[in-house]
């Protein structure tokens, strides 16, 4: 299967719904740095880039052509209009990306996104001088800039209200539209750091009301200033930045439980031949009592590396198949477009220098580009990408479904990044019958995956879905809830295991 998420992005600048990944990779200007363009510069810029997206959806996009998402163009549309008219508040290069992405955010789409790859080293970050964290349903001032032309509230406060508004509703109306729309568990925290940003001309906080640390109410000025990405940095980054997770996929197997982590589903080279070592050591593995699949940090990539681990793990899921074909069937139309087909062509050659020459991979793309180009040639819209019967786990479980090389408890682990793969990695994990589910909700997907990075006039990216699945038991942008809420934030690695083995220590519930 087609990765859906596009490894290429995960070495640019995209900024994935965070205001931290829009700004970490940004070097400071020099002391000689030449001013900044003009806004009519920028605003030029997001017009092309704008019209652009407009023409790629239309073009390419499976919800253009989609009969049972008939809101799809609606926004298409009239969110392309509304963004058209944010273009007159647009100043700098930070007001351009939010002009553009009034737009993409509107799909609630998070393989639908325009990246942040040109970022001027000159580029000035206007800030309020102070940021706050989503901790504890509050909303905690984590950092102040050293110096500032007003008073700012110090680290520990409360953020109240600003202007006689809640922050929830500033939030939901003057920052996500920017950021992200969509009401995950997640929302709250991503949208927290980008509340001291400016976004738009015209979209300042003039007055915002804290509770101090020592209990004391402060009602203070809001003033905004251009910062270096230095500045920025060693003010509110550098004292709170936390290591990078290991993102590699190892195993531990201890006390009869086997620690699956499947961390990483966009490979390298390198990577796919540890993974190998990995998948060829799993299944002779003796003494295995119960499986945990560790999927806390992966946020997708390529969906056959997660379908690869569950099979050298378990030897996969049996059931009774008598009848099957009778049930609805889960498929996938691609829309045949050139940029499907460009994108189809770099994968056959990413394939080639990730798994080689004669491997199932390379033929599987070269099969999809076939298919593709056969299409074109016919003059057909969609190319069909069939999946199998549309099977929940009740119905799995009526059949008689197990695994065929395990008896054992099975657990997945998930925080609130995982979408994309990992969301099917996790679909076939909790498709056994008494999986247990512990951790954080997840991310969602639309019923639109799988896509292609195309570059912009401006030099910025565009990310675009494909395909749209059809009868998938996920639904558009549903999350999965855990069956055990587990606080990973607060618990060390220790704690999570203990914890871990002591639910599934338990008798499962019932589905």
């Amino acid at each position: 299967m087609p990765f859906s998420m596009d490894a290429r992005l995960r070495s640019r600048a995209v900024l994935l719904g965070s205001v931290l990944l829009l700004l970490v990779g940004c070097a400071a200007p020099s002391a000689r740095a030449p001013a900044e363009p003009a806004p009519e510069h920028w605003q030029a810029l997001a017009k092309a880039d704008l019209d652009a997206i407009h023409q790629l959806i239309l073009d390419a996009h499976p919800g253009a052509r989609d009969e049972l998402n008939p809101g799809f163009m609606e926004w298409t549309e009239t969110g392309y209009h509304a963004a058209l008219a944010l273009l007159p508040r647009v100043f700098n290069y930070d007001s351009m990306l939010a002009a553009v992405r009034y737009y993409t955010t509107g799909f609630r789409d998070n393989h639908l996104m325009y990246s942040d790859n040109i970022r001027p080293e000159n580029a000035l970050i206007e800030h309020a001088g102070w940021e706050v964290e989503y901790t504890g349903n509050r909303y905690m001032v984590t950092a102040t800039a050293e110096v500032w032309p007003v008073a700012l509230p110090p680290a520990g406060s409360i953020l109240l209200q600003c202007d006689g508004r809640t922050v929830d509703s500033i939030l939901r109306d003057d920052v996500a539209p920017f950021i992200d729309r969509r009401e995950l568990p997640r929302t709250p925290t991503r949208l927290a750091f980008a509340l001291s940003f400016l976004s738009l001309r015209g979209g300042e906080l003039k007055r915002c009301q804290f509770s101090a640390p020592d209990g004391a109410t402060l009602d203070l000025d809001v003033v905004y200033k251009g910062l270096t990405s230095d500045q920025w940095w060693d003010w509110f980054v550098a004292a709170s930045e936390k290591p990078m997770p290991d993102r590699s996929n190892d195993y531990q197997l201890q006390d009869g439980i086997l620690w699956i982590r499947a961390s990483n589903f966009s490979l390298n080279p390198e990577q796919v031949i540890a993974l190998d070592a990995m998948l060829d050591a799993l299944p002779k593995l003796a003494g295995v009592r119960a499986i945990v699949f560790d999927a806390r940090v992966n946020g997708g990539g390529d969906s056959s590396v997660g379908d690869r681990i569950f099979e050298a793990a378990t030897g996969g899921l049996s059931y009774d198949t008598t009848g099957v074909e009778q049930l609805p069937q889960t498929y996938a139309q691609w829309r045949v477009s050139d940029v499907a087909i460009g994108e189809a062509e770099e994968r056959v050659a990413q394939r080639r220098a990730q798994y080689g020459a004669d491997s199932e991979q390379l033929r599987d793309s070269e099969d999809h580009l076939k298919a593709l180009q056969d299409a074109r040639q016919k003059g057909e819209i969609w190319v069909r990408q069939v999946e199998g019967p549309r099977l929940d786990r009740a119905e799995i479980r009526r059949r008689g479904g197990h695994l065929k090389r395990f008896d054992g408890p099975i657990a997945l682990l998930t925080r609130g990044n995982c979408a994309s793969s990992c969301l099917d990695f996790a679909d076939l994990v909790l498709s056994v019958p008494g999986a247990v589910h512990l951790g954080q909700e997840t991310s969602s997907d639309t019923l639109y995956i799988d896509v292609a990075f195309v570059t912009l006039p401006s030099g910025n990216g565009f990310m675009m879905p494909l395909k749209v699945w059809r009868n998938r038991l996920r639904g558009n942008n549903e999350t999965l809830k855990p069956d055990v809420p587990l606080d990973f934030d607060a618990m060390d690695e220790a704690t999570v295991r203990a914890r871990v083995i002591e639910i599934l220590s338990l008798p499962a519930e019932s589905d």
